[in-house]
């Protein structure tokens, strides 16, 4: 058995009447990869697993080229988070998923997934740009900040030791989501 440990995100994508006939049959596709086959290919092969066919209407499909089968789906994803797309979802945001992966904030976007549920990705990304807060080593250390900057920055010196920090954290715990494996924050109310 190979095991395949993807960087970028990435899906295992499979043709679904090869499954129900008892064989698992699929490859890894990178986003990148399905980009560029969207980008270039007049219709999608899954990494060269169908090949064009005809319906007797005139439509064109792919068609595996194991069984002859006309649906393929995702099993399975590497570093997407909870992002778990459908095969003509993973094809259509690839382009966006490869260049959050070379920006750098994939993993902000698969945090907020994992709290937000099932959005598109499309939401996932408004919401992120309207409402990061960035990515601090604790909730703490994010509640402080925002005192400093917002809350205690006008209050004379002589008050300031009477600010209780810990009480405004939970406060404000109550309008943002902290996610504790990555430490990203997002305004929520």
């Amino acid at each position: 058995m190979t095991t395949t440990t993807h960087t970028e995100p990435a899906a295992w994508i499979g043709c679904l009447s090869c499954y129900n006939n008892g064989t698992l049959r699929g490859k890894w596709i990178t986003a990148r990869q399905a980009a560029d086959e969207a980008d270039t290919a007049e219709l999608i092969t899954y990494a060269g697993q169908a090949e064009p066919a005809t319906y007797p209407s005139g439509t064109t499909y792919a068609r595996c080229v194991v069984c002859g089968g006309d649906e393929f789906d995702v099993f399975d994803t590497q570093n997407m988070g909870t992002i778990r797309p459908s095969v003509r979802s993973f094809y259509r945001d690839a382009e966006q998923l490869a260049d959050l992966d070379d920006a750098g904030t994939l993993e902000q976007i698969t945090a907020l997934a994992g709290w937000l549920g099932s959005a598109s990705l499309a939401d996932l990304i408004d919401y992120n740009d309207d409402n990061y807060g960035g990515q601090w080593s604790s909730w703490q250390d994010f509640a402080d900040n925002y005192a400093d900057d917002f809350m205690t920055g006008d209050m004379p010196d002589h008050l300031a030791p009477y600010f209780d920090y810990e009480k405004y954290a939970r406060d404000l715990a109550h309008s943002y989501y902290y996610d504790d494996a990555t430490g990203h924050v997002w305004y929520s109310a």
